[in-house]
């Protein structure tokens, strides 16, 4: 009788152990600790139905859940970063390039992007192969000259939005955009090509130069020869005009150059002097 006695207290107590045990289960099944950094996506049977601390919310803390019709789907509330090595693509001229790219950005809405892209873990996959397709489409419409320009971080907002329009439907938002490297299919820098197109560039400026020059004295000839022509038809209209005109120029010859020290003497009956006193 006293061994029952002494039992019937222990198996109380550990029926009173077992029962908190089970109520600290049932807690933490329908009890979810909700971190600052993460948001909640609460699924009831496979089906979103609500979002705790989602992005521009402050609902860290606690969430209520139904224990096993809900579940939790965590997604990063932080700025992430998606990188893509190795990416070929044609320039809007034709030259083929190699890029590393990398683009920052974070879940803005976490409905939108569980549907999208299911887990989470696995949206990396998906982000590079939508990046890579949006710079084939935007490198394809830049000249290699406009490259270097980007590499720069010149004009890089334009992929960026673009990006930023393609993670729209996925419930995500892009806030960076960069190349880390850009080369040519053969591994060589950059530089390479563009000092062939500088040479290049370099040839076409002299022969357009050289062309200038020839067509320059064409011009020249074709002037000298229409001049003589004019000349020619003024000495037979008008010979004393001609003389004239041709006194000019001698004098023009004389004291037009630059810097002149010459002298000459005329006499006060001289025909170039009477021709500015009107006789």
């Amino acid at each position: 009788m006293a061994t029952d006695r002494l039992d019937h207290p222990l198996r109380r107590q550990m029926a009173l152990a077992l029962g908190v045990a089970a109520l600290a289960g049932l807690a933490l099944t329908v009890v979810t600790p909700v971190p600052a950094d993460r948001a909640a996506l609460v699924l009831r049977f496979g089906q979103p139905v609500r979002v705790i601390n989602a992005w521009r919310t402050d609902g860290a803390g606690l969430a209520l859940r139904w224990p096993l019709a809900e579940r939790v789907v965590w997604l990063d509330r932080r700025l992430m970063t998606v990188a893509l090595g190795g990416t070929r693509v044609t320039t809007g001229d034709g030259q083929a390039l190699v890029l590393d790219t990398y683009a920052t950005w974070r879940v803005t809405d976490p409905v939108k992007f569980y549907q999208a892209l299911g887990n989470p873990d696995h949206a990396d996959d998906e982000l590079r192969t939508i990046l890579g397709s949006v710079l084939r489409q935007q490198l394809g419409t830049i000249a290699m000259a406009n490259v270097a320009g980007l590499q720069r971080g010149q004009g890089t907002a334009a992929i960026r939005d673009a990006f930023d329009r393609e993670l729209a439907a996925y419930g995500a938002h892009v806030t960076d955009f960069g190349l880390s490297r850009v080369a040519l299919p053969s591994g060589a820098p950059l530089d390479a090509a563009y000092a062939r197109m500088s040479a290049g560039a370099d040839s076409t400026a002299q022969d357009i130069a050289a062309q200038g020059h020839r067509d320059a004295r064409l011009i020249r000839a074709d002037a000298e020869a229409q001049a003589v022509q004019i000349y020619a038809a003024s000495l037979t209209k008008d010979p004393e005009f001609y003389d004239f005109y041709r006194a000019m120029q001698s004098y023009d010859a004389t004291f037009g150059q630059k810097d002149t020290h010459t002298t000459i003497v005329l006499s006060p009956d001289n025909a170039y002097l009477n021709q500015f006193r009107g006789k």
